[in-house]
Order: C-alpha cells, then sequence, then structure tokens
C-alpha cells in the first residue's frame, strides 16, 4: 500500500494505464516470457516489440505523458490517498482469482477493510421504502458484528447499505464506476465524505480523474463480487446490473443471498428468481452470519437510548410534510454534514423519517412517535 509513487509502482501505473490493453494481457505477457514487472521494464525497444507490444504503446508505457505527475499530486492531496498495486502485500488476495484483476487499486479511506470479511449488498436504484429500510437494518447489524458491508455507492439499495453500517461501525466499502475525484452519483457526494470520516473506504480501479462510463459498470461489479464472502440482492428486476452482480457472485462459487419481497412487486422478481434457483433466503443478518460460519457478537442492544431520542427533538421538529434536503438541516440546526447523516440514518432505522426525493420527510403519525 503506498502513498507515495515508488518506481516498482509506477511501473505498474504505466501498465495499466494503457487503456488498450487489459490487465489479463500485462500478467499472460509476463508469465510467458517469465518476466517481473522490473525486467519488463528493462527491455530495450526492440525487445519490447519482439514480446508483442506495439509501437505506441511502448511509447506509452516509457513515457506515460503527465499522467502519473497527476497521479502524484492526487496522493498528496489527502492522508488518506493511497494506491495499491497488484503485488503489494495489502492486494486483497480474493481478487487475484479473476481473469483480468486490476493490476491497481486506487484507495481513499480505511484500505484494511479490503482484506475483511466482506458482505456485498445490491439492488435497485429505484428501491421502495421497505427495500431501503431492509437495506440499512442488515447493514447496521452486519457492521455492527464486525462485518464489512461492501456495495457501490449507487441510489437506492447500495447507497442505503452504506447509511446503514458506517454511522456505528464504519465498516463500508464503497467500489465506484469512475475514478476517485469523479463522485458518482454527485447526490452521494456527502455520503462519500462521511463514510471514509467514520472509517470506511472508496476503492476504484479508475485513475482519480476517470468519469463515470457506462461500460465501467460491469468492471465496478465483478469487484464487489470478488471481494466478498457473499452476496445479499434486496430488490431488483431480473434484467438489472444487480442482478448481474449476484450471477457473478454464483458464476465465482460465492455464496448468494436474497430477501423475498411482496409477489405484487416487479422489484420481487430478481430476488425470488435467486431464491428458487438455490439463493438463501435472508430475513435477518443472523441468516447470513450462519450460512457463512461467521462467530458474531450479540446484536440485540438492551435497553434505549434515552438521552438520543431527547438529543433528537430539535431534528425532528424541522420535519414537515414536504421533502426537506441537508443543505437545509445543516443551516438549520448548525450540525455539520459528518454529524447530521449518522443521526439521520438512525432516525430512519427507527421508522421515524423517511428517504425522498429531495431530502427526507417525517413518516406517518406525529413527529416523534
Amino acid at each position: 500500500m503506498q502513498n507515495q509513487l515508488s518506481p516498482f509502482i509506477q511501473h505498474w501505473l504505466r501498465l495499466s494505464l494503457v487503456k488498450k490493453r487489459s490487465p489479463a494481457f500485462w500478467l499472460a505477457l509476463l508469465a510467458h516470457f517469465e518476466l517481473t514487472i522490473e525486467q519488463l521494464f528493462s527491455l530495450p525497444v526492440r525487445e519490447l516489440s519482439q514480446c508483442g507490444l506495439k509501437p505506441d504503446e511502448i511509447a506509452l508505457i516509457n513515457s506515460p505523458g503527465d499522467e502519473i505527475e497527476r497521479i502524484k499530486q492526487w496522493l498528496c492531496q489527502h492522508p488518506l490517498n493511497q494506491i495499491i498495486a497488484m503485488s503489494d502485500v495489502a492486494y486483497p488476495e480474493r481478487l487475484k482469482q479473476l481473469d483480468s484483476p486490476p493490476l491497481i487499486l486506487y484507495c481513499h479511506g480505511n484500505a484494511q477493510l479490503l482484506t475483511a470479511p466482506q458482505l456485498a449488498i445490491v439492488g435497485s436504484r429505484k428501491a421502495t421504502i421497505n427495500g431501503l429500510n431492509t437495506a440499512r437494518r442488515l447493514a447496521k447489524e452486519l457492521g455492527d458484528a464486525g462485518i464489512t458491508v461492501t456495495s457501490g455507492l449507487a441510489l437506492g439499495i447500495d447507497g442505503a447499505a452504506h447509511q446503514g453500517a458506517y454511522p456505528t461501525s464504519g465498516r463500508t466499502v464503497a467500489i465506484l464506476g469512475g475514478g476517485l475525484g469523479c463522485i458518482y452519483p454527485r447526490s452521494h457526494q456527502a455520503l462519500a465524505l462521511s463514510l471514509v470520516e467514520h472509517g470506511g473506504c472508496l476503492v476504484s480501479e479508475f485513475p482519480p480523474w476517470e468519469t463515470v462510463k457506462p461500460y465501467h459498470f460491469p468492471r465496478r461489479n465483478r469487484l464487489i463480487a470478488a471481494l466478498s464472502s457473499g452476496v445479499l440482492l434486496i430488490e431488483a428486476r431480473i434484467k438489472s446490473g444487480s442482478m448481474i452482480t449476484a450471477n457473478l457472485a454464483a458464476d465465482m462459487g460465492i455464496d448468494v443471498f436474497a430477501t423475498p419481497g411482496n409477489i405484487n412487486n416487479p422489484l420481487s422478481e430478481g430476488p425470488h428468481y435467486l431464491i428458487q434457483q438455490g439463493a438463501r433466503l435472508v430475513t435477518s443478518s443472523g441468516d447470513i452470519c450462519e450460512e457463512l460460519g461467521w462467530v458474531v457478537k450479540d446484536l440485540e442492544r438492551e435497553g434505549g437510548n434515552h438521552q438520543q431520542d431527547d438529543d433528537d427533538e430539535p431534528l425532528l421538529k424541522e420535519f414537515t410534510g414536504e421533502p426537506i434536503n441537508i443543505d437545509y438541516l445543516v443551516e438549520k440546526t448548525g450540525l455539520s454534514v459528518n454529524r447530521l447523516m449518522p443521526r439521520l440514518v438512525e432516525l430512519e432505522l427507527q421508522g421515524r423519517i423517511v428517504a425522498v426525493p429531495g431530502g427526507y420527510t417525517r413518516a406517518m403519525g406525529p413527529v416523534g412517535s
């Protein structure tokens, strides 16, 4: 794991920046000619050509332009910015099982989570309120039990999973479909900041400046699946990216889990299909831990946090029947985003407020009920 660019790390970076070649190509080339990464970069141009490299590719790896300098600048911008090369001891062993594992991982946050036990939670971007609450509850229980929750920072189930995991345990990893300098969706920039502040980690195989492209998401999904001991699907249509992630996991021999839903809800199609195909039906985090053989601490809390309830009353009074956004709440309460978000998540888990397009609104019934 590096927060500075050694010559060794620069070698791997230069290969990763040749966009026309996949990681699998470079790994196969090194294996075929029995070369180390250092030996490859010591070869003269003639011998590089004999290895099958084209002139423009040789030029790129020998002189990658200003991209290496841009990455150096990114590393200096924050102490939590890190790079993990494939040969680094901190590189997750699970990723090495992929046919084309990323040569480089860009990380912002606690990168040690990448080698911790992980459970991926994925699902629809247009999830129901029940689906969002289920994702938050299960993620919170898993995080409190010491399990890292991994997802893709997307709208809907992904975001809810991160929201459930980070406030109390901080154990969540977000795999991005673009560079770490281009958080997508933009509405989740505050969430990304908060999960890192609480001990989580943002991860990408793309350079920090790389914007999101449609073809990036399958690559992101394969990392989500490969990093995890199991994948949990909460609400998804049969034809969806979340189902692709679940199917990738099954193909890798990774356990797949699914939550049942309303048979009249189209978003129940994906989970119900997986259950019919043998996925483990899940109604609690205990179902997952039992199946995977994880021994975890008792998740039940004794008593209630009455002091927290009292502290939340001024915040709850801000909610009316209309959606209220984060900026408004920051201004009215004087709380920072990092302090506000965990409290909003806790209120959602208690069923006292509801996330809606445009922000949050109070749940049905009197405020504070």
